[in-house]
């Protein structure tokens, strides 16, 4: 089990200098590289493979190593793209088909308005 921790945290590893190095080299990352890498980061603490503190920590550590800052202070030089990163899903937290019906009885009502 050691080991599978230790090969997933390397593949990590390697994906977020990878991330991280195209960030720096002025490509902008599609929104669905970045979802693929959270979801198999997500992934290896479902498995029991890590958590999200050692996680956090490897971030930290190869945004470190590829901007020689840390991830607060390069958000601060740069808000739009701290804003561009964090997305608010709460509204997608209730299913499609409830959050539409409101939507539904609105039409229907001006449909028979009209």
């Amino acid at each position: 089990m050691e080991t599978d921790r230790a090969h997933f945290l390397s593949e990590v590893e390697a994906r977020l200098l990878r991330l991280f190095s195209a960030s720096k080299s002025g490509y902008r990352l599609s929104p669905q590289e970045r979802h693929r890498l959270e979801g198999f980061m997500q992934a290896g603490v479902f498995l029991n493979l890590t958590d999200n503190a050692a996680l956090e920590g490897l971030m930290e550590q190869c945004h470190q190593a590829v901007f020689n800052k840390s991830i607060a202070e390069r958000r601060a030089e740069n808000p739009l793209n701290a804003s561009y990163e964090r997305i608010d899903y709460s509204p997608y937290e209730q299913p499609a088909y409830i959050r539409h019906q409101g939507r539904r009885s609105r039409k229907r009502e001006s449909e028979e308005a009209g």
